[in-house]
């Protein structure tokens, strides 16, 4: 089931700071259990330059979907779930030496993060599902 977001939500989204950001984007992955990137006939879409890839992720559909535009017109958001993202997207991502942009959006502004950083702080915030200790 999908979380939607109002005009208002989206608009406050639109104007956190980088660190408040940031918090925002794990926290609602984590609680909504998906990450959304924008996808077509090629696969996701990208940003960056031919030395520095980044992978453009948000943490709702509505979010993905409103930098469908422009050369990403014609995109579909797709959710990643996110244990699939924590444990092998993030880890693959650090190994190509891959980065993340988190929640860009048509203004161009992003918040550029490393993989692992984003990883580590996923899975500390993701709840544990069996106590092994038991």
């Amino acid at each position: 089931m999908n979380h939607v977001l109002t005009e208002q939500q989206i608009q406050s989204v639109a104007s956190m700071g980088e660190k408040a950001l940031y918090e925002y984007f794990i926290q609602q992955s984590v609680e909504h259990k998906q990450v959304w990137g924008l996808r077509d006939e090629d696969g996701f879409v990208q940003l960056g330059t031919e030395d520095q890839v980044c992978l453009p992720v948000w943490p709702h559909a509505e979010l993905a979907m409103q930098c469908a535009m422009d050369e990403w017109e014609g995109c579909e958001a797709v959710a990643i779930p996110v244990q699939v993202w924590a444990s092998h997207w993030l880890t693959n991502m650090g190994k190509k030496g891959a980065w993340l942009t988190i929640c860009p959006n048509e203004y161009d502004d992003c918040l550029v993060c490393e993989p692992l950083d984003v990883q580590r702080d996923t899975l500390c915030a993701m709840p544990v599902a069996n106590d092994l200790m038991h």
